[in-house]
C-alpha cells in the first residue's frame, strides 16, 4: 500500500501532490480502543483459564473419524501432521492428526481411526493457544473424503500447486508458495532460512500484500470496462473470499481479507473509509469468530504491521524526504513503508526468530517489486498453462528461471558476514517495549530537521559497529556450554578470537544462546560428527562465520551418507574452499587456548559417535608457554573412546571434562571419574529428552568422585571462564 493512498483517506494532510508536507498525528478513533480492549481481554481470559495439566476432554475417544485440515500438512519426523477439525457425537473439536500417507492440503478430508492423547508439558502450551485440544495419531493409511463446498476451488489450487512446483527447484517452490500458499517444498536448499536472514520470510508467506496485487489487477480490469463502483466493490468481496480459499485460507489472508471488505464496504455506507478504523474491526471480527487469534504470532504480526505502515509510513516518509534528495522520492517511501512496517514487530520478531536481519531494509526494498512480479506472472502463466499446455509450460519454464535467479542471489546475499546477527530476550518483555515505541513515537511525533535526521542514521550504523567488532573483545576467556536443547554447542573464545564447536539443531535455541553472550560472529566451527544435534544448525550460521568450517580428516575420505551430506552442509555454508580436515595431533589457537585435535585416529563406525572429533583445551594464562588450566570436548565418545584417547595423548588428567554423549550411561565404566580427574564436569542435555540423559550412572560416578556437575537442562548456559586465579563456572540459571 503507498503512502498516498493513506493520504487520500483523510488520515493525513498533504501540502501539494509531489511531497508530503509534516504530517498530522492520527487521532485513534473508537473502533481502534474497542480493538486494543478486546485483544487484551481475550488473551488475559485465555491466561487466566488455562491448565497446563489438562487431559483429553471427555467425550474423545479412539475411534473411525473424518479429519478436515486447517493448514497445509507438513512432513515431520514422525509422518504428516496438520491442525484439523473433527466431528464427535455432534460436537466439533481442533486437534493436531498425525498420520501417514499422501500430503493433504487446506480444507481437504480424509478417513481414518485414530487414537488421541494430550499434549507433552513442553508443547501443551503452544498446541493450546492455537485452540487444539488433543493429539490424534491415525492408525495406518487414511482414505480420502470428497470436500465440502469449497471443492472447485481446492481442486484448482491443487492443480495449481502441483503445476508451478513441478520442476522442484528453489525458484518452483518460491513461486507456488507466493501465488498458492502452499509451502510445502520453501526449504529446498536452504530457500526460507536464506528468507529469514534477509528479512523476507513475511513476503514469502501469503498475506495482506499478495491481496493488495491480486486485487490492484482485478480492479483495474473493471475499470477498463467502466464497471460501476458499487457492482465492482462487491465483485472484489467475492474475490476477496475466492482467493483466500484458493491460497489454503490462511490466517493472513482471511484477516486481509476481512479488512479490505471492511474497507470496501464503506462505500455504501457513503462514507470515505478508513484503513485504521478497518484494521480495528477486523481485529475485533476476527478475535469474537476465534478468541486464539489473540494469542497468535502470526495474527499479532500481520495487524501490528500493519497498524505501522497506516499511522507511521507519512511520518517516516517526512524523515526521508527531509534527509535525500527530491529526486529519491520513490525510493524514500519504499524505505519510509519498511521501517514503518518493521518498528511495530521488530522486538517481538527479534525474539521469535532470533536474530536481527541487518540487510532487512536493502532486501526488501529490492525484493518487494520483484515478488509482486513472480506472484502477477505466476498468476497469469497459469492461464495458458490449462489452454496451450505447450506454450504454459514454456512461459512457466521462463518465470521459473527467473524465480531460481532471485533465490541464488538471495543465498548469496544471506550468506554474506553479518547480513543477520543473533537475538535474544523475553516474548512479554518484547511485546511491551513493542507497544511502548509505537505509543512514545505517536505523543512525541517527531519532525526533525535533515542534519538531525542523518545523524540519527548515522549514530545507528556506528552502534551496531561497535557492537559487532568491539563487543566480542571485551569477552572474558571462556568456554561456554549454549543450552541449544538435547544437543551440543560449546563457544571457546579469548582475546576477540572463537571458535564454535558443534551448533546442536534448534536454531532459535542456538541463535538466541549465541545472542546471549553477545557474539554476532564466530571466527570457525568444528563439527565433531554428523549427527543432526550436532551440525543441524550449520548452515543457518553462514553469515556469522568469519573462518573455516572444520571436521576430522577422515570424513573426506568415508564416503558414506552421513559424512557426504555434512561436508554439503559445510561447503554450502562456507564455500569448499574454507572446509578443512583436522587429524589427530593438529592444533589450532583461539587466543590463550590451544585447541588439538586428539582424536579420531581412524573411522571405524563411518563418523558416528565413536569417530567424533575430541579437542584438548590447554589454557595459558600468562602468555608465557605453560599451560594452567586444560579442558577436554568428547562430542559424543563414550568410555572407551575417552580412555584410549587419554592414553594415546598422555594426558594425566583434566580440569574440566564435556561429558561424553550427553550423560548416557555407555560415556562412563568403573574408575572412569577417577581416570579423567575433572572437577568440573558439564553435560549438555535437553529438558524431559526420551533418551533419558544424563543416565543415573554417570551423576552416581561424577558425583562419588567429588566433580562439580552442570547440566544445561538444569542451568542453562554455563560458562567456564579461565584466569590466572583459576578456573570460575558462572550459571546463572543453576
Amino acid at each position: 500500500m503507498r503512502v498516498t493512498s493513506l493520504l487520500d483517506e483523510g488520515l493525513f494532510d498533504r501540502e501539494d501532490g509531489r511531497r508530503p508536507s509534516d504530517p498530522v498525528r492520527p487521532f485513534p478513533p473508537i473502533a481502534f480502543l474497542c480493538a486494543v480492549i478486546v485483544w487484551v481481554g481475550a488473551a488475559g481470559m485465555f491466561y487466566v483459564s488455562y491448565d497446563p495439566q489438562r487431559s483429553v476432554p471427555d467425550g474423545i475417544v479412539a475411534g473411525r473419524y473424518v479429519f478436515e485440515l486447517l493448514e497445509d500438512a507438513h512432513e515431520g519426523m514422525y509422518g504428516m501432521s496438520a491442525p484439523a477439525r473433527v466431528s464427535i457425537e455432534g460436537r466439533s473439536y481442533n486437534v493436531r492428526v498425525l498420520y501417514e500417507g499422501a500430503r493433504y492440503r487446506a480444507y481437504e478430508r480424509f478417513e481414518g481411526y485414530a487414537t488421541f492423547s494430550s499434549f507433552s508439558e513442553e508443547r501443551a502450551l503452544r498446541y493450546a493457544s492455537a485452540g487444539l485440544v488433543a493429539q490424534a495419531s491415525v492408525k495406518g493409511e487414511p482414505s480420502y473424503v470428497e470436500p465440502g463446498p469449497f471443492a472447485p476451488i481446492l481442486a484448482l489450487r491443487a492443480w495449481a500447486s502441483d503445476m508451478l512446483g513441478s520442476a522442484q527447484t528453489s525458484g518452483s517452490a518460491l513461486v507456488r508458495a507466493l501465488v498458492t500458499g502452499d509451502r510445502a517444498d520453501l526449504d529446498h536448499d536452504g530457500l526460507y532460512d536464506d528468507m529469514k536472514a534477509l528479512g523476507l520470510a513475511h513476503m514469502v508467506a501469503v498475506s495482506g500484500s499478495h491481496l493488495s496485487v491480486i486485487a490492484s489487477f482485478a480492479g483495474a480490469l473493471m475499470r477498463r470496462f467502466g464497471v460501476r463502483v458499487r457492482v465492482a466493490t462487491v465483485v472484489l468481496c467475492v474475490f476477496y473470499g475466492t482467493y483466500a480459499v484458493f491460497t489454503g485460507l490462511s490466517a493472513p489472508v482471511i484477516r486481509a481479507a476481512v479488512m479490505s471488505v471492511f474497507a470496501s464496504c464503506a462505500v455504501f455506507a457513503g462514507r470515505r473509509s478508513s484503513a485504521l478504523a478497518a484494521l480495528s474491526a477486523c481485529v475485533c471480527v476476527l478475535i469474537a469468530l476465534n478468541p486464539y487469534n489473540a494469542l497468535s504470532l502470526s495474527f499479532f504480526l500481520s495487524a501490528a504491521s500493519t497498524f505501522g505502515v497506516i499511522v507511521f509510513a507519512p511520518l517516516f516518509t517526512a524523515w526521508f524526504s527531509r534527509a535525500v534528495p527530491a529526486c529519491f522520492d520513490a525510493a524514500c517511501e519504499a524505505f519510509a513503508l519498511t521501517l514503518a512496517a518493521s518498528l511495530p514487530i521488530a522486538p517481538v520478531t527479534c525474539v521469535v526468530f532470533a536474530r536481527i536481519s541487518l540487510a532487512a531494509p536493502l532486501a526488501n526494498f529490492v525484493a518487494a517489486p520483484l515478488f509482486t512480479a513472480f506472484l502477477a506472472s505466476g498468476l497469469a502463466v497459469l492461464v495458458p498453462c490449462a489452454l496451450m499446455p505447450a506454450l504454459g509450460s514454456a512461459l512457466l519454464a521462463i518465470l521459473v528461471a527467473c524465480a531460481d535467479g532471485f533465490c541464488a542471489a538471495a543465498q548469496a546475499c544471506a550468506s554474506a558476514p553479518l547480513a543477520s546477527i543473533p537475538a535474544t530476550g523475553s516474548l512479554p518483555a518484547a511485546c511491551a517495549a513493542t507497544a511502548a515505541a509505537a505509543v512514545l513515537l505517536w505523543i512525541w511525533w517527531p519532525i526533525p530537521s535533515a542534519r538531525t535526521v542523518r545523524r540519527l542514521f548515522a549514530a545507528t550504523a556506528a552502534a551496531i559497529a561497535v557492537f559487532i567488532l568491539a563487543f566480542p573483545r571485551l569477552a572474558p576467556d571462556e568456554v561456554v556450554m549454549l543450552d541449544v536443547g538435547q544437543g551440543d554447542a560449546f563457544l571457546v573464545r579469548s582475546q576477540g578470537r572463537s571458535l564454535l564447536v558443534d551448533t546442536g539443531n534448534q536454531e532459535q535455541r542456538l541463535m538466541a544462546a549465541l545472542a546471549r553472550h553477545g557474539a554476532s560472529s564466530v571466527g570457525s566451527v568444528a563439527i565433531s560428527h554428523h549427527d543432526d544435534d550436532h551440525c543441524g544448525c550449520l548452515e543457518l550460521l553462514a553469515p556469522n562465520i568469519a573462518g573455516d568450517v572444520i571436521v576430522a580428516e577422515e570424513t573426506f575420505s568415508c564416503g558414506c551418507d552421513g559424512c557426504r551430506s555434512l561436508l554439503q552442509a559445510a561447503g554450502d555454508t562456507v564455500g569448499d574452499a574454507h572446509v578443512r580436515g583436522m587429524a589427530a595431533g593438529e592444533a589450532i589457537e583461539v587466543g590463550r587456548f590451544r585447541c588439538t585435535a586428539i582424536w579420531p585416529y581412524g573411522f571405524s563406525e563411518e563418523g558416528g559417535n565413536a569417530d567424533s572429533l575430541c579437542f584438548l583445551l590447554e589454557y595459558d594464562a600468562r602468555d608465557d608457554g605453560r599451560f594452567d588450566a586444560t579442558m577436554l570436548l568428547t562430542g559424543d565418545a563414550e568410555a572407551s573412546e575417552i580412555r584410549a584417547m587419554m592414553d594415546a595423548s598422555h594426558i594425566d588428567r583434566v580440569d574440566v571434562l564435556k561429558a561424553g554423549h550427553h550423560g548416557s550411561r555407555a560415556g562412563v565404566d568403573d574408575g572412569f571419574a577417577q581416570r579423567v580427574g575433572a572437577d568440573i564436569v558439564l553435560i549438555s542435555v535437553g529438558e524431559h529428552n526420551r533418551y533419558g540423559h544424563p543416565a543415573d550412572e554417570v551423576l552416581e560416578e561424577f558425583g562419588d568422585a567429588g566433580a562439580r556437575i552442570y547440566r544445561s537442562d538444569e542451568c542453562g548456559d554455563v560458562s567456564c571462564r579461565f584466569s590466572e586465579r583459576g578456573i570460575a563456572v558462572v550459571a546463572p540459571a543453576s
